[in-house]
């Protein structure tokens, strides 16, 4: 046996072993460092009370620690096995975001947080926006931070629900519809506003500005092109001409409700506009119909009068004034009556009550007061004022106005003077 080989193996051993001791010596010497270290107390303590949702991790994604909030956020406990696979929390997708965003850390680049599906226990995915950190530029360890936003993207998740209904809605009103902002600016409108309008939805001009659409002559009725934010603070209503594609102004009955901001500042305006063009020419014409039939009447010697449906007379010619002497007051609310005759009066009123009843025309004869020195009457050069001075006979006729129906709808009537007509009868 060759001694000298035996020592130098002996030697050799002993060698190693001294190594592997003083590598050990070392390991220790770090734990023992890394457990009094002040930097690496402060941030265990700093994760363990951060409120905020935090999870350390190692630059493989294996976990380290979670704090309390996170903790109650998902549903697990704290004390979660060290180095498993953060998996647990994170779908395949967001785990390979997790894989990049690691290697850009690790390469000295920033990572831009990111929104990800937190699993939870029971099943459940909450909202959170990542972010993430490295613990000094030597260390293989990450903190991601995470912002609860499960809540919020619940809320504008119901909020784009309710924004698409509204959109629904809107589409299918036949009436023109836009939401504008204080300055009168357009900011959405319905298909019938761009079809009405003949204005392309996707413009690249300048803001459209809705009272622009009016008449000129209409346009006076607003402060400059909005609404004079700050002193209008309820809906209203008005009438106004609106331009179609084809140039062409037709009436429409304007809608308009205020939004407010917390401060109660009307910041946007809804406006429905209804189309009431034709309703607006047939009252037109009707009116300047209207218009005819009185100077007509006003022409007629006859008392020229009309009644509702229910016989309470609304216009009397200028004939009848000029008979009388009254006022248009004192002739309202069946003044008139106290100008029948005393005598007469029942008849009248019996031959009114059957024509309101039946709703058929009527005629009776009776006498009328007139205005003294009103149409002295001389015959064979006899002064008439001898057959009666205050009161003179008149022939009353009175047609309803029907619909296809035969509803009565209203009354027209006239008092024709026919007092020299009932004395030759007599």
């Amino acid at each position: 046996m060759n001694y000298r080989n035996i020592q130098f193996d002996k030697a050799k051993k002993v060698k190693l072993l001294q190594e592997r001791i003083a590598q050990a010596k070392v390991r220790i010497d770090n734990l023992e460092k890394a457990v009094t270290d002040e930097n690496c107390l402060a941030l265990s303590r700093i994760v363990s009370s951060e409120p905020g949702l935090v999870l350390q991790m190692s630059l493989d994604l294996r976990l380290i620690r979670v704090n309390h909030s996170f903790a109650r956020f998902t549903g697990h406990s704290d004390e979660l096995s060290r180095g498993q696979s953060v998996d647990i929390f994170f779908d395949q997708e967001t785990m390979e975001l997790l894989k990049g965003g690691c290697a850009q850390i690790k390469n000295g680049l920033g990572f831009e947080p990111i929104e990800v599906g937190v699993k939870c226990q029971g099943g459940k995915t909450k909202t959170a926006l990542l972010g993430l950190t490295r613990i000094g530029s030597e260390q293989d360890e990450l903190i991601a931070y995470f912002l609860d936003i499960d809540e919020r993207t619940k809320l504008a998740e119901k909020l784009a629900y309710k924004e698409a209904n509204l959109r629904a809605l809107t589409s299918v009103i036949p009436q023109l519809l836009w939401v504008s902002d204080a300055e009168g600016a357009v900011i959405y409108a319905n298909d019938k506003f761009y079809a009405y309008t003949g204005i392309a939805k996707e413009r690249e001009e300048e803001p459209l500005l809705w009272a622009h659409l009016l008449h000129p002559s209409d346009q006076v009725n607003f402060s400059g092109v909005g609404f004079s934010v700050g002193e209008i603070y309820a809906d209203f209503q008005s009438e106004v001409r609106i331009c179609d594609k084809d140039g062409v102004y037709k009436w429409h009955l304007l809608k308009v409700v205020p939004f407010f901001d917390a401060d109660r500042a009307s910041l946007n305006w809804l406006t429905i506009a209804a189309d009431i063009d034709e309703q607006r020419r047939v009252t037109d014409a009707l009116m300047a119909s209207e218009e005819q039939l009185r100077l007509i009447a006003d022409a007629l010697p006859q008392i020229v009068w009309t009644a509702d449906a229910v016989g309470q007379i609304d216009f009397w010619n200028h004939r009848w004034f000029e008979y009388t002497g009254l006022t248009a007051q004192q002739s309202s609310h069946g003044g008139w009556r106290l100008l029948i005759h005393s005598e007469d009066l029942p008849v009248y009123d019996q031959a009114w009550s059957e024509a309101l009843t039946k709703g058929e025309a009527f005629e009776v004869q009776f006498r009328l007061k007139r205005v003294l020195g009103l149409n002295r009457h001389r015959r064979n050069g006899r002064d008439r004022d001898s057959v009666s001075r205050d009161y003179l006979w008149h022939l009353c006729r009175a047609v309803p106005v029907k619909e296809a129906s035969g509803k009565v709808l209203r009354w027209f009537g006239t008092w024709t003077e026919v007092q020299d007509h009932h004395i030759s009868l007599n």
